[in-house]
Formats: C-alpha cells, structure tokens, sequence
C-alpha cells in the first residue's frame, strides 16, 4: 500500500503544502523579530542558491531536472553541489521550509518539516534512486558511496 504514495506528490506541490502548513500554525502575520527575519532570509537565501547551482550542474549536463521524466535522464551529475549532496534541490526545499519555522515559530511548523524530509526520502528519493541505479548502475553506486543522500 505504500509503494502506491511512491512518486505521486510532485516535491514542489509537497514543499508548497507544507510551506502553507507552516504559516497556518502561525498565530502571526509576519516575522516580529530581527532573528526571524534574519534567519527566514538567510535560509531562503542559501536554498536559492543550492538550486540555481544546482539546475547549473543540470544544465550543463544537458540532463532533465524535471523528476518525472526520468527517460530523458541522460547524465549522471556528479559535479558543483553534486559532490555534497545527492539531492541539492530537495535539501534546498527542506532549508527553505526550516527557515520558514524560524520566521513562524511552532512546534507544529517544526513538524512539518520533519514529516516533508521523512515522506519525500521515503515516496520521492528513495524510488528516485532504485531508477537511477537501474539507469547508471555501478557508477551510480560509486557515487552513491562518496555523497550522502542528504548532506
């Protein structure tokens, strides 16, 4: 039964949904303090430019970003953000989510982010590497041994 949750929710519709949890279990507006507004812009900031590097390695590879098309995979990105992390656009999302729970404090929105890294590792990344080991085979574990899955 759960294998049928794997690859459904498109991972910005998730980020999205969560994004709006996290508000909504705010009983504020906006940011009242300095550090939250200095954390909910630095986190923001640093998850931007994980992705633009990120979609750069793509680019680069003329490979597809798009996670559900994976028969126009044609490269194994290794290289830039690719060395850290083997899922830079997904920890970017979680960054931008935690970030969020520094502008909006709760135990709630804390939890939010927890269950985003845990459904999205389970029913998005975990698949997402069964089809790219399938695709890539050895050097995918290779690589698989040198980066973690998240940092």
């Amino acid at each position: 039964m759960l294998r049928a949750l794997e690859l459904k929710v498109p991972p910005l519709l998730l980020v999205a949904l969560c994004a709006v949890a996290i508000y909504g279990a705010s009983d504020q507006a906006l940011p009242q303090y300095l550090w939250q507004w200095m954390g909910l812009c630095t986190g923001i900031g640093l998850a931007m430019a994980i992705v633009l590097n990120a979609f750069y390695c793509f680019y680069q590879q003329k490979t597809t970003v798009h996670p559900y098309q994976f028969e126009q995979v044609n490269a194994l990105v290794q290289s830039g953000i690719y060395r850290f992390s083997r899922n830079p656009m997904y920890l970017a999302m979680a960054i931008s989510l935690l970030a969020m729970t520094l502008g909006w404090p709760s135990v709630w929105a804390a939890l939010v982010v927890v269950f985003f890294v845990v459904y999205l590792t389970y029913f998005q990344i975990k698949p997402e590497e069964r089809l790219l080991a399938s695709r890539f085979q050895q050097p995918y574990l290779d690589y698989c041994q040198r980066v973690r899955r998240w940092i």
